[in-house]
């Protein structure tokens, strides 16, 4: 029996890649460095509701 290869785009470059790869979500190491230098960079902002916080205390 075969085993069916399945893909999946990376989030960074849109690439197609092997979801067997261990870097998934992305196609390679590159492109998950190239994600988290986004992160440090403040690129990616997450929003939040200051009154939810607010709540918590």
């Amino acid at each position: 029996m075969s085993k069916k290869i399945k893909f999946n785009k990376c989030i960074t470059c849109n690439k197609e890649f092997d979801t067997n790869l261990d870097t998934k979500p992305f196609c390679s190491k590159r492109c998950s460095y190239i994600d988290l230098n986004n992160w440090l960079d403040e690129k990616y902002l997450i929003n939040t509701n200051e009154e939810d916080y607010e709540r918590d205390f």
